[in-house]
Formats: structure tokens, C-alpha cells, sequence
């Protein structure tokens, strides 16, 4: 069955691939994220980097209500975030619109994209946001809060990443829009919401994900859920994926 996916994602004729991705945000299912990526045909997003968006560019709605009221339960005049997969609308902006907490924030994302998103942060913002290119890079030991927003799901080694990720001490953790199921193990699929993109997406089991985290010293204290059925999928019944916000606490130091 594999290998016959393998064969309609490369042959198929692009007028055809164009209507599925209309009608599909997710396409065929994976045992793993290394036969998904054998199939894959990632396209950088050029609007990606057109623009930085600070406090005055932004709204802080939805999940992005999460961060503020986080950092704020944090009761700390400064704070240092990791945004891991921040892209050009950093966490630091919906802090920085919405309390008055200094915030220091350090996004995680390719090095192409840092050596252009850096020229385009206004002066007033380059001191409290740096973007590296991989944690190797960082100049810390801890950070108050590490964050994932909508970007775990594009990781093949989350689980080796989170342990590096540990050794920061982080009080939390922080999840948002990111698919999760019922069952007992991760799936994985191919994302089409870029057009002329086909990109490896982790479907993550709730069960294997919860019990990752607790093996790793970090507990649950808030989860919603939601998008139930609104995408698609031709292999998946819509109801049994959907999008969670999660934030997980230190449990142990």
C-alpha cells in the first residue's frame, strides 16, 4: 500500500494533485515520518520573511490569549522565552501588546530564514528578540517558558529535541494548534496548506504524547480542544483528529 502512495504522489498529474489539495488540507497516511518525507515536496514560503510582525502588527486572540496570561502567571518582572518555529510573528509581539512584562525571546528557525527575517525587526524591538538557527547556538542555560506554536508537528526528532530542551529548566511548556488523536500511536500525513507544498505533518498520539511528558519530568494543567472535523482527510474520519492547545508544567526540578 505504501509503496502504490509513493507511486500516485510522483505520477500523478499536477491538475489532479491541484483539485485534491483543494478539497484536502492532509493527504494519504504514513507509518512513518521517513515514508512521508520520501514523497514530500516542501516549498518555501517566500511571504514568510516579507515582513516583521511586532506589537503593533498583531492581535492577541484565540490562542495566542495563552502566552500573555502565561507569562504574567509567572509573577516575574523579565522573562526569556524559546520560541521554537516563532517565524516572523514571535511570541515576544502578543507579550509585548498586552502586558508590561520585559520579555527576551529567542526564535528557532533555518538558517536562511534568520539571515533575512534580522534585517527586517525594527531597532526598538532587536534587543528583546534573536533568532538562531539551532539550540546549539543559544547564549543560556534556562528559560522561563518554551514554546511551539503550530511547529511540533513538523519535526520528525520532537522526542530527542524536548530532552535537549529539558536541560533549560523550563517552568512550562506550551503547545498550540497542534493535531492529536485518541489512539495509542502517531501517524503521519502530508500537509498541503501551501500551495505547490506537500510537507511530512505528525498526527501525535494524546496517550504516547502525555506519557512522553510526564517521563520527562512535566505535567498537564490546561488542554482544550478544538477544529473537530473541519479538515479533511481521505484515509481519516475528521472526527478523530483535531487541534489542542496545551501547556505542561515542571513537576520536578
Amino acid at each position: 500500500m505504501e509503496y502504490l502512495k509513493k507511486i500516485f504522489l510522483l505520477f500523478v498529474p499536477p491538475i489532479f494533485l491541484k483539485l485534491f489539495k483543494r478539497r484536502y488540507q492532509y493527504m494519504s497516511k504514513f507509518a512513518t515520518y521517513e515514508a512521508a518525507q520520501n514523497v514530500s515536496n516542501i516549498y518555501n514560503d517566500q511571504n514568510a520573511t516579507k515582513k516583521f510582525l511586532g506589537p503593533d502588527n498583531i492581535e492577541v486572540s484565540g490562542r495566542f490569549n495563552l502566552i500573555p496570561l502565561l507569562a504574567l502567571s509567572l509573577n516575574k518582572k523579565k522573562i526569556k522565552i524559546l520560541d521554537y518555529g516563532g517565524g516572523s510573528n514571535p511570541v515576544y509581539s502578543y507579550i509585548k501588546s498586552s502586558t508590561n512584562i520585559k520579555v527576551n525571546t529567542t526564535v528557532i528557525e533555518p538558517e536562511d530564514f534568520c539571515k533575512i527575517i534580522k534585517n527586517k525587526i525594527p531597532k526598538k524591538h532587536k534587543k528583546y528578540v534573536n533568532y538562531v538557527s539551532t539550540i546549539k547556538k543559544l547564549n543560556t542555560n534556562s528559560f522561563d517558558i518554551i514554546c511551539f506554536n503550530s511547529s511540533m508537528q513538523y519535526l520528525n526528532e520532537y522526542e530527542n529535541l524536548f530532552k535537549e530542551l529539558t536541560k533549560f529548566k523550563p517552568r512550562f511548556f506550551l503547545i498550540t494548534r497542534t493535531n492529536f488523536h485518541e489512539g495509542k500511536k502517531n501517524y503521519f500525513t502530508l500537509e498541503c496548506g501551501i500551495k505547490g507544498s506537500l510537507h511530512p505533518y505528525i498526527f501525535f498520539s494524546i496517550p504516547q504524547f502525555m506519557k512522553f511528558m510526564k517521563s520527562n519530568g512535566y505535567k498537564l494543567i490546561f488542554s482544550n480542544r478544538y477544529n473537530v472535523n473541519r479538515y479533511k482527510h481521505k484515509n481519516i474520519d475528521g472526527k478523530t483528529f483535531f487541534h489542542k492547545d496545551m501547556i505542561f508544567k515542571r513537576s520536578r526540578n
